[in-house]
């Protein structure tokens, strides 16, 4: 129904510690003549889609159940008596003001009409927006407003709309979603029935969505990444539909960076290839005319309402996302596609020009902002850590951020690979120039003493100085992990570079947790500001303050990964997993099991205090909370890593890698999924080193394959994909690695 900050019904809870009880749809019950607002319950089961709380008063026990259905557009809720005697209900509803619903019977019995205020935002897109609730079944209700919650029959003030159900044993209703057409409703009539076929539609499209994926092994940490896996893949497709988090209560913008990252990824790795093509088209669509984008974009019915400026990475995750896709399914016809750029009144007022054209603004752009007399870009409005936004434009026009510089580099190196696939020589070539260029620069003005700088300073001589360095006098910060980790993602380092980068960070950078941002906090002046914007002046040690950021620390996974190191690339997932989260971190509080944390929080009462004792968080006697929830490109990540680096499945310019990543503890370890559109069985057998497969066979046929390039070990094994696929002639097939 389209938009979650604008299209809203309901009013939305916005604290965890329910203080204002009366939002969105409560529920009084009547036991004994005395009415009881349900609250925390006995019991809590959380679905797919669906939850369900239990509650035990006394010696009466009943149950409250809210589900979706793949089927229809409609929200369902139903109430059941499981031990004891009928009850009397009371089912509040407080609106979402800013629409200013007005409530109405409809034609039918026991059905009610929702509509906005003339004037409200939804109103000025659809042209009949509405939501109906109807209550399913035989059932007899009235209907109230605020007076049927006081003893006098008055309103005192309050707004709601009431359904008041007589004493029942069981009692069933729905929300229609009507905001942009009409919908075709017809009632439940048996609501553990319909509960039932929902519930299964749900766990076969997870099944669908995640190719049949099922990993087998006896390890603790196999145990735990088959857990967590249902649960990242919803919260992945949340974040890609409609980005929303539990913290986070509205949301309904794409992060061009975020949604070309974790969402992205995870349609790839499971090859959706045809939804990865539309998000693309989607995503160039909104590109600005003159080849950049907003930080954040409303892609619906809103979508004029978007950023005025970004951070000075988000272009790169774009040329990334592009070179992926046309990597994976060669899809250079994609480039020929005629694409709108952003205008405020429109796509009918928009420019349009092939998808090339629109590469073509965005490279000659990035180009263009180069540093005077080097191949190094701007550090712009900030990188990807939020938290280290620069307090001036001035200083942000005087800045270099290493880990932007290495974006730029792996998109412009990635991207000269499909120039190479359609033939254009002289654009290759100019972007291999660019490339040894900025490679060149790279390791001329932003390593200095073998160590890479968070950050180069333009100084007034010309000359560049290093900021998050040994070398830094002006921050105190030594070390910045964002570009060690991408140092090696994008190629940039020598092996000899990445070999020193990863000791750097067990060194300075690691806690008991995981991966930190830096090997300290900025220091807290008071909300004083004099280089960095958040960092230095919030009063919340949490998220990028508290420095163990979730989705860097994926990262740092997917970069011991790339360099095989099996042992610490399997801890590190574990460290990003909250099932049985305590085996891996003692010191971690106790966590909720099923959703993405997105951070690792120390409790400190003040910031003065984090500055003071933050080194004791390496002792691992600081308790460690989770952050915000749900909200983040990490399970969409998280989940590639399983598929393309753990299991090694990737596919590449119609070849098939195998390059499987895994500990020697998981020798017999095996995954089954549907690959390429077979049902497989990949059975690892573990026995020299932990990757590059020594022997593959297919249906117990040995097949011949070279290595792919890696300049940080030996590779995996490249097969053709077509000598693959004819060796697939079984309904369950298997595929044995000898590592």
């Amino acid at each position: 129904q389209g938009n979650t900050n604008f299209n809203i019904f309901l009013s939305v809870c916005s604290s965890q510690f329910n203080q204002s009880q009366e939002t969105g749809q409560r529920i009084f019950v009547e036991i004994e003549g005395r009415k009881y607002l349900l609250g925390v319950p006995s019991a809590f089961e959380m679905g797919l889609n669906h939850c369900r709380w239990i509650y035990k008063h006394g010696k009466t026990i009943f149950q409250v159940r809210t589900w979706t259905s793949k089927t229809s557009v409609r929200v369902n809720l139903d109430f059941k008596v499981i031990k004891g005697e009928k009850v009397k209900l009371l089912i509040t509803h407080h609106f979402d003001e800013s629409n200013g619903w007005t409530v109405k019977p409809g034609t039918n019995e026991c059905e009610f009409i929702a509509k906005p205020k003339t004037d409200s935002m939804i109103a000025g897109k659809f042209p009949e927006p509405q939501f109906r609730i109807i209550v399913n079944g035989k059932t007899k209700i009235g209907s109230a407003g605020a007076e049927a919650l006081y003893y006098d029959n008055k309103t005192h003030g309050a707004s709601f709309f009431i359904l008041d159900v007589p004493k029942t044993s069981k009692f069933c209703m729905s929300f229609i979603g009507e905001v942009c057409s009409p919908a075709n409703i017809e009632k439940i009539e048996n609501a553990d029935k319909q509960w039932a076929v929902d519930c299964l539609d749900a766990q076969k499209d997870l099944q669908d969505l995640c190719l049949n994926l099922s990993l087998k092994g006896n390890q603790k940490d196999v145990a735990a990444i088959r857990e967590i896996l249902p649960w990242y893949s919803m919260n992945a497709i949340t974040h890609f539909l409609t980005p929303h988090g539990l913290e986070q209560f509205g949301g309904a913008a794409w992060g061009t960076r975020d949604v070309s990252q974790g969402p992205f990824d995870l349609l790839m790795c499971l090859q959706k290839y045809s939804e990865a093509r539309k998000l693309l088209l989607t995503i160039f669509s909104n590109q600005n005319p003159v080849g950049d984008w907003p930080q954040w974009w409303m892609f619906d019915s809103y979508f004029n309402i978007r950023a005025g400026d970004c951070h000075g990475d988000v272009y790169y995750w774009c040329l990334i996302s592009l070179s992926n896709y046309i990597k994976v399914t060669g899809d250079i016809k994609i480039l020929n596609e005629l694409l709108p750029y952003f205008h405020e009144k429109g796509v009918a007022f928009a420019e349009k020009t092939p998808l090339s054209e629109h590469i073509d603004r965005l490279i000659k752009m990035i180009t263009d902002s180069f540093i005077p007399g080097t191949a190094l870009v701007p550090f712009g409005g900030g990188d990807w850590n939020d938290s280290l936004q620069p307090v001036s434009r001035q200083l942000a026009e005087r800045m270099i951020s290493s880990w932007t510089v290495e974006m730029n580099y792996q998109a412009y190196n990635q991207y000269q690979t499909v120039y190479e696939l359609i033939g254009d020589k002289n654009k290759t070539k100019k972007l291999e120039e660019i490339c040894a260029n900025i490679k060149s620069d790279f390791n001329k003005y932003l390593i200095k003493d073998g160590v890479v700088a968070g950050y180069g300073l333009l100084e007034e001589d010309g000359s560049i100085s290093v900021l998050l360095h040994p070398m830094d006098k002006k921050t105190g910060i030594k070390y910045s992990i964002l570009p060690m980790d991408r140092g090696i993602i994008s190629g940039i380092f020598t092996k000899e570079q990445a070999l020193h980068h990863q000791d750097l960070i067990e060194q300075h950078l690691k806690g008991p947790d995981g991966a930190r941002l830096m090997d300290r906090p900025l220091k807290y002046k008071g909300g004083i500001q004099t280089i960095f914007q958040r960092a230095e002046s919030s009063t919340f040690f949490g998220r990028e303050i508290g420095l163990m950021y979730i989705h860097e620390h994926i990262r740092y996974a997917e970069s011991l990964a790339i360099m095989g190191k099996a042992e610490a690339f399997v801890k590190a997932l574990r460290q990003a997993n909250p099932v049985a989260y305590r085996e891996v971190v003692p010191c971690g509080d106790i966590r909720q099991s099923n959703c993405y944390y997105s951070s690792s929080d120390v409790t400190f009462k003040n910031r003065y205090e984090a500055d003071e004792r933050y080194d004791e968080i390496k002792t691992g006697k600081i308790e460690l909370k989770g952050g915000w929830r749900v909200y983040s490109s990490g399970p969409g990540i998280y989940i590639t890593l399983i598929v393309s680096r753990l299991l090694g499945l990737r596919t590449e310019f119609g070849n098939v890698i195998i390059d499987p990543v895994i500990p020697l503890s998981f020798d017999g370890f095996s995954a089954t999924m549907n690959f390429l559109g077979h049902s497989i069985t990949f059975k690892f057998n573990i026995k020299e080193e932990s990757f590059s497969p020594k022997n593959i066979s297919i249906n117990g046929k040995v097949i011949e394959f070279i290595h792919e390039k890696n300049k940080y070990r030996v590779g995996g094994a490249v097969i053709a994909a077509d000598l693959f696929l004819s060796m697939l002639n079984r309904k369950g097939n298997t595929v044995e690695i000898q590592l």
